[in-house]
C-alpha cells in the first residue's frame, strides 16, 4: 500500500462537471505515477485527513484519482459536493493510498437518501409517506446520469416539481463511507424513513485504551489489535479482517476491558447480550457494518451459544455469516472494515466453537489470567492505600503475596469487607463510650476512614482497642476470612481445621512435608542451588487409620495452600472422556490458583496397574482407567509444568499403583505412615483427657502401652467405645449422668473388644514393598 500527503484545493471550472465528477479527485501525472505506477485515471483510493501534527484521523473515504493538468505534487483537487460530503476545507492536509490490484469500483446494490421538505422556519420535515415511492422513482431516473454516488453527497439543482425536497446521500451498501457505480438495472434507491437511524460520518476518538494496573502486557496486546484499524500497515498488502477474543477466569476484567474500549469513542458501540434473540443478533451485526465505524461487544460468549440453547447453531452462523462478510469486505477493499469486534469468555479453546475460530473469524486472543502476587501488588497500589508510610512497600507485598487466587475484584471485595467491619467496631466503640459529644466525633472518625485508609497484616488478630484512620489487622484478617477467592467457590477449598499438633508421633512424616512447603516457598534460585529440581509429588501409604488424610489436612492447613481434596473413584465416570476431563479440569484449576496442592485420596482407584507390570490389571484399567492414567502421568509429569503445585496422594495398597507412577518427577517423595509408635498412642490419649470426663484410676501411659498394633482411628474408637461402656453401666446402676466418670477398667474393656485390623503381614507388607521402591 502506498500513500502521498497532498494539500486540499478546489477544482478548476474545467474540471467540475457537476454531480457526474463529484466523486473525483485529481492530482498531477507526476503524482500519480508516483502513487499507481501509471497515469490511468479512475483508480479507487482512500482518503484520510491529517491533524497538523500529522495523526491520521479515523474516518477514512473513498474516492476516484484522475490526472490534473496541474505541475503541483503536493497538491490534491476536490469538487465542493466531495468536500462538503468529508467535511474537509481548502489547506486541509490529507493523506491519499492506494493499495496495488485494488479492484474497480462495484456497483452500488443499494442507495439510501435522506429526503427532507423545506419549511419556512428552515427546519424542515419529513417526505409525506405516501409520496415517497414516487420520489424513488424520480431520483432513480436521475441518478442515472451520476457516474458515482457516494455518502454525504447532496443532489442539487436536480429538474422537477416544486418545493423540491433536499436530498442527501446517506449510505451506499449500507456504508456511511464507501463509494459504488450507479446502476439502472441493480441500484434501488431507497428514501430513509422516519424510524431509519441516519448516521453522519463524524471524527471519533482514539481507538487506544489506558493502562489497568496489574494488566498492563493484556492491555499492550489489545491495543495492538485496536491499532489495526486506525493505523495503516506496510507489511500487510492483504489486511485479514479478525474478531479478537478476551478470555479467563471470573473477576479477571475481561468485562471491565469490554468497558474501556467502549468509552474511547471510536465508534457506535452494538452490544450483543447472550439474551438476545436471533434477529436482534442479526440485526445488530447488520447496524454495525453499516454504520462504520463501529464496535461491536460481546459479553461472555459462552453463554451466548450454549450448548442448552435451541437455536445454537443458527446463532452461531449469524456470527460466521457476519465475520464473512466483514473479511469479504477487507479483501474487495484491501483495507479493514471500520468494525471491531471483541467477545469474551472463560476459555477460548472450550466455549468459541470451531466454526468460529476459523481464519477472519475469532482468530486472535488474549488470556487474562489470574493476578501473580507483582500483578496483585500493582492492583493494590492503584487503590492509593494510604498506609503508614514507613510500612507502605512491605504491608503492600506481604498482602500480594498471601492473597493467592484473588482477582482485581475480589481484592476490591477484600478492602470493601474490610471497611465494613471496621465500621461496625468504630460503630460498637462509639456505644460503649457516649459523650456529649459522641456525635461530632463519629462523625469526623467516619470520615476519615475510607475504603483507602487500610492497614493489611495477617500475622496477628489484636483486639481493638482504640480508633486509629487506618484499618487494624484484625480487620483484615476477618475480612480475609470471609472473602475468599471467586476462582475457588465451586471447589472443597477449606480442610477441616487440623494441625501437626492433633496428630500424635509420626515425626518424620510432619518432617518430610514440612520441608515440601517450605520448598514452595524459597526462590527458585537457593531451590536450584542446593537440590535442583525440588519434589512436587508426595505419596503417602501405610495400614487404613493411620492419619494419611489427616497429615494431608495438617499440610493444607499449617501452609496455607489453596486446598484441593478429592477420592479417587470421584473422578471415575461413566461417560468417555470426562473421567480424563476432570483430571485435567482439576490440574487447570491447582495451576491458575497456585501455590496449590491436590490431595488425592485413595489414588489407587484411579491409578492401578495396566499388564505387563507384574500383576493383573485392575479394575480401574479394566473399565477405561488406563486413559486416566495416562491424563494423570502426563498432568504430573508430560507436556505441563507443575510449577507452584504440589501434588499428594494416599493409599493403603501401594503394590496396586501402576510403577510409571512412582517414578522420580512424578511421585517423587513415598513416606510411609505406620501405626502409631508409644508417643504417638500416649499423645491421643492425652488428647482425650482434655475432651472426656476421666477417672482418676486411669493412666495414659498404661493405655499406650496396651495399644501397640493398633492403628490411630483404632484408638479413637476405643474411646468412644470406652465412654460408652461408661455410660451404660452408671445408667445401670441408676447413677446421675453428669456424675458417671470413664474409669481404667472401661478402657480395658474397649480395648478387648476391639479387633486389630493391622497384622504383621500386613506391615511385612509394606515393608517388602517400601524394599522394592526405596529412595535415597
Amino acid at each position: 500500500m502506498k500513500s502521498l500527503d497532498v494539500k486540499i484545493r478546489a477544482t478548476n471550472p474545467g474540471q467540475d462537471q457537476g454531480l457526474k465528477s463529484a466523486a473525483r479527485i485529481f492530482i498531477s501525472k507526476d503524482a500519480l505515477i508516483e502513487l499507481t505506477g501509471s497515469v490511468e485515471d479512475g483508480k479507487a483510493v482512500t482518503v484520510v485527513e491529517l491533524t497538523e501534527d500529522g495523526r491520521e484521523m479515523s474516518v477514512r473515504r473513498e474516492a476516484l484519482l484522475w490526472a490534473a493538468p496541474t505541475k503541483l505534487i503536493k497538491v490534491v483537487q476536490m469538487s465542493e459536493a466531495f468536500r462538503v460530503a468529508c467535511n474537509f476545507s481548502i489547506g486541509s492536509e490529507v493523506r491519499i493510498f492506494y493499495s496495488p490490484g485494488t479492484a474497480v469500483v462495484s456497483e452500488a446494490e443499494e442507495v439510501l437518501i435522506e429526503a427532507t421538505m423545506p419549511t419556512k422556519d428552515g427546519s424542515g420535515k419529513d417526505v409525506d409517506p405516501e409520496a415517497v415511492p414516487g420520489w424513488e422513482w424520480f431520483l432513480g431516473r436521475h441518478l442515472v446520469h451520476v457516474e458515482t454516488v457516494f455518502p454525504g453527497l447532496i443532489l442539487k439543482k436536480l429538474p422537477g416539481p416544486a418545493p423540491m425536497p433536499l436530498f442527501t446521500v446517506r449510505s451506499v451498501n449500507g456504508s456511511y463511507n464507501g463509494i459504488g457505480r450507479y446502476s439502472d438495472k441493480r441500484t434501488v434507491v431507497k428514501i430513509a424513513s422516519p424510524g431509519d437511524v441516519i448516521v453522519k460520518p463524524t471524527e471519533p476518538g482514539k481507538l487506544e485504551i489506558d493502562n489497568v494496573p496489574g494488566r498492563e502486557d493484556q492491555v499492550k496486546e489489545l491495543n495492538r489489535f485496536l491499532a489495526r484499524f486506525t493505523k495503516p500497515n506496510p507489511y500487510d498488502t492483504q489486511p485479514n479482517f479478525s474478531g479478537l477474543v478476551l478470555h479467563g477466569g471470573h473477576g479477571t476484567g475481561k468485562s471491565m476491558l469490554l468497558d474501556l474500549v467502549a468509552k474511547t469513542g471510536w465508534g457506535t458501540v452494538h452490544r450483543i447480550h447472550f439474551k438476545d434473540k436471533l434477529p436482534e443478533i442479526i440485526d445488530t451485526l447488520t447496524r454495525a457494518r453499516n454504520q462504520q465505524p463501529s464496535i461491536v461487544l460481546i459479553d461472555a460468549l459462552e453463554r451466548l451459544v450454549d450448548s442448552d440453547r435451541t437455536n445454537r447453531g443458527a446463532v452461531i452462523q449469524a456470527l460466521v455469516e457476519a465475520l464473512d462478510t466483514l473479511s469479504a469486505d477487507a479483501a474487495s477493499k484491501l483495507e479493514l472494515p471500520k468494525v471491531v469486534i471483541i467477545a469474551t469468555c472463560l476459555d477460548h479453546v472450550v466455549d468459541v466453537p470451531a466454526d468460529l475460530r476459523d481464519p477472519g473469524r475469532f482468530t486472535r486472543d488474549v488470556f487474562l489470567p489470574l493476578p501473580d502476587a507483582t500483578c496483585r501488588k500493582a492492583i493494590l497500589t492503584s487503590f492509593n492505600l494510604p498506609l503508614d508510610p514507613s510500612t507502605k512497600e512491605a504491608t503492600l507485598k506481604e498482602l500480594s503475596e498471601s492473597t493467592h487466587a484473588y482477582n482485581g475484584k475480589d481484592l476490591r471485595l477484600l478492602a470493601e469487607e474490610a471497611k465494613y467491619i471496621a465500621f461496625s467496631c468504630l460503630l460498637d466503640t462509639q456505644q460503649q463510650q457516649p459523650s456529649s459529644n459522641a456525635t461530632n466525633s463519629l462523625t469526623s472518625q467516619l470520615e476519615s476512614l475510607t475504603i483507602n485508609k487500610l492497614d493489611f497484616n495477617f500475622n496477628s488478630t489484636p483486639a481493638p482497642s482504640s480508633f486509629t484512620s487506618y484499618l487494624t489487622p484484625e480487620h483484615l484478617a476477618l475480612a480475609r476470612k470471609k472473602i475468599r477467592p471467586s476462582a475457588m467457590h465451586d471447589v472443597n477449598l477449606k480442610p477441616p481445621p487440623i494441625h501437626w499438633t492433633d496428630i500424635g508421633g509420626q515425626a518424620s512424616v510432619k518432617a518430610s512435608l514440612r520441608l515440601a512447603v517450605s520448598l514452595s516457598r524459597m526462590s527458585p534460585a537457593d531451590v536450584s542451588a542446593l537440590i535442583g529440581t525440588p519434589p512436587k509429588g508426595f505419596l503417602l501409604y501405610g495400614p487404613p487409620g493411620c492419619s494419611k488424610t489427616m497429615a494431608a489436612q495438617a499440610m493444607a492447613t499449617e501452609s496455607g495452600l489453596n486446598f484441593f481434596a478429592v477420592k479417587g473413584a470421584e473422578l471415575l465416570n461413566m461417560y468417555v472422556g470426562e473421567s480424563e476431563r476432570a483430571v485435567r479440569r482439576l490440574f487447570e484449576r491447582a495451576r491458575e490458583v497456585s501455590p496449590s496442592m491436590i490431595f488425592f485420596d485413595e489414588i489407587d482407584s484411579i491409578a492401578g496397574q495396566r499388564h505387563g507390570f507384574g500383576g493383573p490389571a485392575t479394575s480401574t484399567t479394566s473399565h477405561g482407567g488406563l486413559n486416566v492414567l495416562t491424563t494423570l502421568l502426563n498432568e504430573m509429569d508430560g507436556f505441563e509444568t507443575m510449577q507452584g503445585v504440589l501434588v499428594l496422594a494416599a493409599t493403603n495398597r501401594p503394590q496396586a499403583l501402576d510403577p510409571a507412577l512412582l517414578r522420580p518427577g512424578r511421585f517423587d517423595e513415598l513416606i510411609y505412615v505406620g501405626p502409631p509408635d508409644l508417643a504417638a498412642r500416649e499423645a491421643i490419649f492425652e488428647s482425650m483427657k482434655g475432651k472426656r470426663r476421666l477417672a482418676d484410676d486411669v493412666d495414659v501411659l498404661t493405655l499406650a502401652e496396651d495399644t501397640r498394633g493398633y492403628s490411630g482411628a483404632e484408638i479413637v474408637g476405643i474411646c468412644r467405645s470406652a465412654g460408652r461402656v461408661a455410660l451404660m453401666n452408671g445408667l445401670n446402676n441408676g447413677q446421675d449422668v453428669s456424675e458417671v466418670h470413664i474409669t481404667m477398667a472401661d478402657f480395658v474393656e474397649a480395648i478387648e473388644k476391639m479387633p486389630k485390623q493391622i497384622t504383621p503381614e500386613m506391615i511385612q507388607g509394606y515393608m517388602d514393598w517400601q524394599e522394592k521402591f526405596r529412595r535415597l
